[in-house]
């Protein structure tokens, strides 16, 4: 591979990490926000009520796990 191929692999997969770590702040505040969420809508006479913003916090945290995932795996390449 060319040195200036390998350099631009090397930033690529850098700026992937950064987007992984990013991507992972965000699953986290989601998590934080679901939790939160659940607390507030517990409903101990109906435990399997559904809460449709709880359901697309859950949704979305599990779509950013996918995302983080995928970046991962494209950052890895570039080693």
């Amino acid at each position: 591979m060319p040195k200036h191929e390998a350099g631009n692999s090397a930033s690529t997969a850098a700026e992937l990490a950064a987007l992984a770590d990013t991507i992972e702040s965000c699953r986290q505040r989601l998590a934080a926000l679901g939790l939160s969420r659940a607390m507030a809508v517990r409903n101990d006479k109906d435990p399997d009520a559904g809460d449709d913003m709880l359901s697309a916090i859950y949704e979305a945290e599990r779509g950013l796990t996918n995302a983080h995932r995928l970046v991962m795996r494209a950052a890895r390449f570039g080693r």
